[in-house]
């Protein structure tokens, strides 16, 4: 069966002729049609595309595509089905990827539900803005994470053990380790921050595989995945400015 996709080139022309709808709801209300059109979809694509699950198809605010939200990704379809956009939308006006804000927005956590007392606690200075991060012992971008949050204050940080396997072989081992060892959060600063291998020993590692499951359900599939008191998120080792712009904005919204 022929697949036809739209090009990155055709999609950024026709987002650059849409300043019309640049402020519209990032999720309009469904009208009659668009119910009619999201039900085609979902039989469309169920038919072509049989081995995709597919969560939810919603018009996106732009009219000439629908979201469609699967395990762990968002792509966009035009509403016949025949046109898939595999990839990211990016604002070329501000730089942003606006499709990986969508796909946040659409994945807020509720802080407060978040199971702290499985994470590693870090209180520093006042400890009076919060962050959590979930972290792999073998991804170098949390490492370099890691050596960023040394240079800020006032916060209380709570890393979530959350080792990808697949990608970084080993990272469960490791992860064990730390969490095994009398102090969970000295043993992880000496091998995130100096590579120094905490001795092995044997503890309950069940409660990992709790962590595991949430990020799972979190649809975390890279790390560092930072997610902030009002419960937005964002992946990968931002710098020490950027994070600070983070908890900036979460001022002017309390």
């Amino acid at each position: 069966m022929k697949k036809l996709f739209i090009s990155i080139n055709l999609v950024l022309s026709l987002l650059m002729t849409a300043d019309t709808f640049a402020d519209k709801p990032a999720t309009p209300a469904a009208s009659a049609d668009d119910a009619v059109i999201i039900a085609n979809l979902q039989k469309t694509l169920s038919q072509r595309l049989p081995k995709l699950h597919i969560d939810k198809i919603q018009s996106s605010q732009w009219p000439f595509f629908y979201e469609v939200i699967t395990d762990g990704e968002m792509f966009y379809v035009d509403k016949t089905g025949d046109y898939v956009f595999l990839g990211k939308i990016m604002n070329t006006q501000t730089r942003e990827d606006v499709t990986e804000q969508r796909w946040n927005s659409l994945n807020q956590v509720e802080f407060n539900t978040l199971p702290l007392n499985l994470a590693l606690k870090e209180v520093k200075g006042d400890g009076s803005r919060r962050l959590a991060v979930f972290a792999d012992p073998h991804c170098p971008f949390c490492t370099r994470f890691e050596k960023t949050l040394r240079d800020v204050d006032n916060v209380t940080v709570y890393t979530f053990l959350y080792p990808l396997e697949g990608l970084h072989p080993g990272a469960t081992e490791r992860a064990k380790l730390v969490w095994c060892a009398k102090d969970r959060l000295s043993a992880w600063h000496d091998w995130m921050l100096s590579q120094k291998a905490t001795p092995a020993t044997a503890c309950n590692t069940g409660q990992m595989d709790t962590v595991k499951q949430l990020g799972e359900k979190l649809k975390i599939n890279g790390t560092p995945t930072l997610i902030f008191e009002d419960g937005h998120r964002i992946p990968g080792a931002i710098s020490k400015d950027d994070l600070e712009q983070e908890f900036k904005k979460l001022d002017k919204k309390s």
